[in-house]
């Protein structure tokens, strides 16, 4: 599958002088709850690591959560979030590239109402959106706050896929105990792009499928899931940006088009820089790899990837 991160190379943005700040990627993540803090700093963590230029984080007050996060790195942009108030996020929107919805969410119902809000918000501006964790369960309980936006990427385990699955049946009145496929859940909901995480990655827009199979590492450490989602949203983010820049290049990127969607080669990329990452982490500090060992390892694994992507 090699051939995919060549289709994917074409959009990093180049570093060069006359670049401005965001120019490479403003992402934000929407996540943190008074018990899981940890979340939204994995995935913001790692969009900058990868090489986004901003990165906010939408996250609560409750609990200490975003003094705690505040704590952690100047180099995120944290927003503390009162009562879970959608109205101090989505003026945000319009100046963002992506927004990472779900790390560390928690199922509080303030935070989901709050969730639900700022994912309408994004559509009505087309804004691409990564949904992960418990942003995931909210989209169990009303498929149609997501469904037929094809600018959403959906990153569920197995447990979480499950949760999807049973609900898609439910609309499709499909009272079976099957376990849908992951097309056809991503076909159901309007061709959406579904990363099912797992042994292997399986990635899909209901009409075709990528499987990532590259070694990863045994060691299931938490975290990585949050990794991948601040991957996938960078990724994302400037393959948006390539086909804003490059529209005098329309042959080229109605050629990439008719192989992948590039919210399919992005996910792609995105899963193999983890699982890249993951294994070095592995090597390096076997049974105690931690997710911050795997972040330690993103610089590097990147350029291997990306050869010559300055």
């Amino acid at each position: 599958m090699s051939h995919i991160l060549d289709l994917f190379k074409p959009m990093i943005p180049s570093l060069i002088n006359s670049l401005h700040k965001g120019q490479a990627g403003r992402v934000a993540v929407m996540g943190g709850s008074k018990e899981y803090t940890g979340a939204p700093y994995f995935s913001g963590i790692s969009s900058l690591r990868i090489g986004s230029d901003i990165c906010h984080i939408f996250t609560p007050t409750e609990g200490g959560t975003a003094t705690a996060l505040k704590t952690l790195s100047p180099e995120l942009i944290v927003h503390p979030i009162e009562k879970n108030d959608p109205s101090e996020i989505i003026p945000w929107l319009l100046s963002l590239h992506v927004i990472i919805i779900g790390p560390g969410l928690g199922r509080s119902q303030g935070a989901w109402n709050c969730a639900s809000e700022v994912i309408k918000a994004a559509r009505n501006i087309n804004l691409p959106i990564v949904l992960d964790g418990d942003a995931l369960r909210l989209v169990a309980e009303n498929l149609e706050i997501i469904k037929g936006y094809d600018r959403a990427i959906l990153t569920p385990n197995f447990v979480e896929f499950k949760n999807l699955s049973d609900s898609v049946k439910k609309m499709m009145g499909d009272t079976s105990n099957n376990l849908l496929k992951p097309e056809q859940v991503a076909s159901q909901l309007g061709n959406i792009t579904i990363v099912q995480k797992g042994k292997e990655d399986l990635i899909t827009d209901g009409n075709q499928v990528i499987l990532c199979d590259n070694e990863g590492m045994p060691r299931r450490c938490g975290g990585q899931g949050d990794i991948l989602a601040g991957a996938i949203g960078t990724m994302f983010a400037w393959s948006q940006l390539y086909y804003k820049y490059n529209n005098n290049n329309s042959d080229k990127i109605q050629e990439n088009e008719q192989q992948y969607p590039i919210s399919m080669i992005s996910s792609f990329a995105a899963c193999s820089l983890l699982r890249h990452s993951s294994k070095k982490a592995f090597e390096k500090n076997r049974r105690s790899t931690i997710t911050q060992d795997i972040i330690n390892e993103i610089p590097k694994c990147f350029e291997e990837l990306f050869p010559e992507s300055l």
